[in-house]
């Protein structure tokens, strides 16, 4: 494996992954057009994104990228390759049951996690930089703190939180959440098919209760009773719901139930070795034969795709 091309000749390789992203300033450069008259017949040409696909067709011309493509490695669950931002995985103890969660979740009312009895003072925090979505979060966070305070940390709020070497929030950021705040806005800039991203998995790692808002089925990822779906309350339905969790000390604790059952993964170093482990296994147990083209990406990650705009009637 190697990022280096001009190490070997291209068409040596049995796989090469093009990274897709919304800093590609050239999108005529991913064709290659010289590589594609060198290719080999049976290498695997793999399309690599963590964008959603209102960021990508901004740099992309997926129409033309039809044909090119073998295999997928993206945070779809249909992709080839499955590159998930975090996972959230049972232990060898974890309950199989619902009547198993329902007891387990009597027992969480008693206390919090040790690790986790700290003096909350505050209710809401949300860290956020990019300010107009696609999916239009700020609408119902705005919409929310009209009916319950808000913390916002970044760019695109009042309040600021220390950064690390690569300007993403320290962890000693995500320390002081953790101590401070009961509930933390895990919003997705896009509500796509499958998107949900480390503003989900970083929190579940933590002793705070998600609210989430994004396309996923996150029965699919998370535990049932571990996070809160902003997309089925109204906001002020939903502050309400908050600050009645945040007065109930018995209520609020049972989004802990899961935490000694269940193990978090959410860096970048266990998001890349389950890809790149994935792919390397699919490489091995190909079958002769067994090549075929994406036809068109236009439907999923272009113009064309699912993923859906605001809709005023979850806030009205």
């Amino acid at each position: 494996m190697t990022d280096n091309r001009s190490e070997r000749p291209l068409e040596q390789f049995d796989a090469i992954v093009f990274v897709l992203n919304d800093e590609f300033t050239s999108p005529d450069q991913l064709m290659m057009p010289d590589f594609q008259n060198k290719r080999n017949a049976s290498q695997h040409l793999v399309m690599f994104t963590q964008e959603s696909p209102p960021a990508l067709k901004s740099y992309y011309n997926m129409t033309r990228l039809a044909h090119f493509f073998n295999w997928s490695m993206t945070y779809r669950m249909d992709s080839d390759i499955r590159l998930l931002y975090g996972r959230i995985i049972p232990k060898e103890h974890a309950p199989r049951t619902p009547e198993e969660i329902n007891d387990l979740r009597k027992k969480a009312r008693v206390s919090l996690p040790p690790d986790s009895k700290r003096n909350k003072t505050k209710s809401v925090a949300w860290m956020v930089s990019h300010c107009n979505t696609h999916g239009q979060r700020e609408t119902y966070v705005k919409e929310l703190s009209k009916y319950i305070d808000v913390d916002i940390y970044g760019g695109c709020g009042n309040l600021s939180c220390a950064l690390d070497v690569l300007h993403h929030s320290d962890p000693q950021c995500y320390d002081m959440l953790e101590s401070t705040y009961k509930f933390y806005i895990s919003f997705e800039n896009a509500i796509c098919t499958d998107y949900v991203t480390e503003k989900f998995f970083k929190i579940m790692g933590h002793h705070i209760v998600p609210v989430v808002y994004g396309g996923a089925d996150y029965t699919q990822h998370a535990p049932p009773h571990s996070y809160i779906d902003a997309r089925k309350f109204k906001p002020k339905e939903l502050a309400a719901y908050l600050k009645l969790l945040d007065a109930n000390e018995t209520l609020y604790n049972e989004y802990f139930w899961w935490k000694d059952y269940y193990s978090v993964e959410y860096s970048v170093e266990d998001m890349t070795r389950h890809g790149f482990c994935d792919l390397c296994q699919k490489l091995h147990e190909q079958q002769d034969g067994d090549f075929r083209t994406y036809k068109g990406l236009e439907s999923e990650w272009g113009d064309g795709n699912k993923c859906q705009p605001f809709d005023p009637s979850w806030i009205s």
